[in-house]
């Protein structure tokens, strides 16, 4: 169980802890986006998917530094581009899970919005484990068991709280996003620790489920 204005609280801690290079590391995260945006629209194939793949190495590094402080660890700015090697797994768990939510929308609608909650935490697990997409998304599902309706209202906060950013010239978002992805890794954290895992360690036991 978790609760969702602790992981908040928890967030916005890590952010004043870690203020340089959060706010360092989601300039360069909304850069890149905004600079792969533009490049789809005015340039070539092949450009355009060179961008998206220098994104998305920035996402995966951008992750994986967040984790590491959430752990109590300083990693240096420098190391958001040293992930580049899940990036086949980070690009497979993204697919999967949108063509899961995507058919669960075509559907009937409830199970798409479903399983966008349940594997929400896949590209976490990606990153933090290097489990292949497919175990990554199972794990997501295993830990996410029982806090459907808690997990939704938790991710309308970030929506929220990310609008707000939004709403504040773009400017706080540089604050918000690093804040929504503590909270996050928090709460992953927490689900992880409480949650039977899909895979454990050779001769270890699962962790009871609650």
């Amino acid at each position: 169980m978790f609760s969702i204005k602790v992981s908040l609280d928890y967030g916005w801690a890590k952010v004043k802890e870690n203020m340089q290079i959060s706010v360092l590391a989601t300039l360069l995260m909304l850069a890149v986006s905004a600079i792969s945006g533009g490049k789809r629209r005015a340039v070539g194939t092949i450009v355009s998917l060179a961008a998206v793949v220098f994104g998305l190495i920035i996402r995966i590094g951008y992750t994986k530094i967040f984790l590491r402080m959430s752990d109590g660890e300083k990693p240096k700015f420098s190391e958001i581009f040293s992930e580049y090697e899940l990036f086949w797994k980070f690009l497979g768990v993204a697919i999967l899970t949108a063509l899961a939510v995507a058919g669960g929308l075509i559907l009937l609608i409830i199970p798409g919005l479903i399983w966008a909650v349940r594997f929400s935490f896949a590209p976490f697990v990606v990153v933090d484990t290097k489990m292949g997409p497919v175990a990554a998304m199972k794990e997501s599902y295993a830990i996410t068991k029982g806090n459907f309706w808690k997990l939704v209202l938790f991710w309308l906060a970030v929506i929220g709280i990310n609008l707000i950013g939004v709403i504040l010239l773009g400017i706080g978002l540089l604050f918000t996003i690093p804040m929504t992805t503590f909270a996050t890794i928090f709460v992953y954290r927490a689900l992880s620790k409480t949650k039977a895992a899909v895979l454990v360690e050779p001769g270890q036991a699962p962790a009871a489920s609650v």
